[in-house]
């Protein structure tokens, strides 16, 4: 599960991380949610080229009793749902962001971490995106997908974001041929967990409305949890 995230990285630093000739503008976000307005790195079908569009984060699963916003996708069930399979063939996509949160459950109290790479740097989700018709005018969105948890998000969470490696950014975004499954499924493993780090931060990303450093601040009371790697 991934329902918050960040994204403090300025435009330029996305921008060279996936080797983009343009980019969009934002400001600094420390509590995305779904629903929301976010970057997304996509290839080009035409000229074969990367390129960020601004996408809501969130597929309508019409499917469910009520058309629930669908913003995670178990990595093993893609071939349930036919706009999933679609979107698996065509339109794979690159989310950046700097971390992510959890939320551990213990007993009746949760207590929300935020998990990032331990050099800081921003990093790349692997996505599915679609076209979809929203209230009757046209609307690119996108679900995250997931997969099993690492040591250092296991203790958490028992599902994490499916990271992608830069080496592998080609690899995921070609959707010319999906025959290649075998070597694309291999990115669903989940991250190595001596690159990751995870610590506890305060009440204050729960309320969406709270976006800024606060959210990523750690907590003055910590659980300890083992997180030695």
């Amino acid at each position: 599960m991934c329902s918050r995230f960040v994204l403090k990285s300025p435009p330029k630093a996305i921008a060279n991380l996936f080797k983009l000739e343009k980019t969009a503008d934002w400001k600094p976000r420390y509590n995305v949610a779904p629903s929301h307005i976010i970057p997304v790195v996509t290839r080009d079908l035409d000229k074969k080229e990367r390129e960020l569009k601004m996408i809501q984060w969130g597929f309508v699963a019409s499917w469910t009793q009520g058309g629930r916003l669908l913003v995670n996708i178990q990595s093993e069930n893609i071939g349930e749902k036919p706009i999933l399979q679609e979107s698996f063939e065509k339109w794979r996509c690159l989310i950046p962001v700097d971390g992510f949160y959890e939320w551990r459950h213990q007993a009746k109290e949760t207590h929300p971490y935020y998990i990032r790479m331990k050099d800081r740097k921003p990093f790349a989700l692997a996505g599915l995106w679609a076209p979809q018709k929203l209230e009757d005018k046209a609307q690119d969105v996108c679900a995250i997908l997931t997969t099993m948890p690492n040591d250092v998000v296991r203790v958490v969470h028992d599902r994490m974001p499916v990271i992608v490696g830069p080496k592998d950014y080609d690899l995921w975004l070609n959707s010319d041929d999906v025959r290649n499954f075998k070597e694309i499924e291999k990115l669903f493993r989940p991250h190595p967990p001596e690159e990751m780090e995870a610590y506890q931060v305060g009440a204050w990303v729960n309320k969406v409305t709270h976006d800024d450093e606060r959210c990523i601040e750690p907590s003055s009371e910590p659980e300890t949890l083992p997180f030695n790697f």
